[in-house]
């Protein structure tokens, strides 16, 4: 993908990470779930893990154009459109929607 997250995109507070979440009302839900319960056992450890658990959604939610281009492969790929689109193997090795190597030149 082209479009990379941006870390910075997003402070690292629950303020912030609720308001980036806005854009996906599923993964806020499930972040408010995951903050009043910790909130609730008054444990710091477990809020200190939510946030650690909700940041990068947050991050993904508040770099401008992120979800959307992941959105719309999706949708493509729903579609049975993955022209051009490469594929990666656990090991790093590209491929298309065939599965023919692929020769990205290095990716990193």
């Amino acid at each position: 993908m082209a479009h990379e997250v941006d870390p910075n995109s997003c402070e690292r507070t629950p303020d912030a990470i609720r308001a980036a979440l806005q854009r996906r009302p599923d993964w806020l839900k499930a972040f408010e779930r995951d903050w009043l319960s910790a909130a609730a056992e008054f444990d710091q450890p477990g809020l200190d893990a939510v946030i650690d658990k909700w940041f990068p959604f947050a991050c993904a939610c508040a770099t401008p154009g992120y979800l959307d281009e992941v959105e719309q492969t999706i949708k493509r790929m729903a579609e049975g459109d993955t022209e051009g689109m490469v594929f990666y193997d656990a090991d790093g090795n590209a491929y298309d929607a065939d599965n023919h190597p692929v020769d990205t030149g290095g990716r990193g």
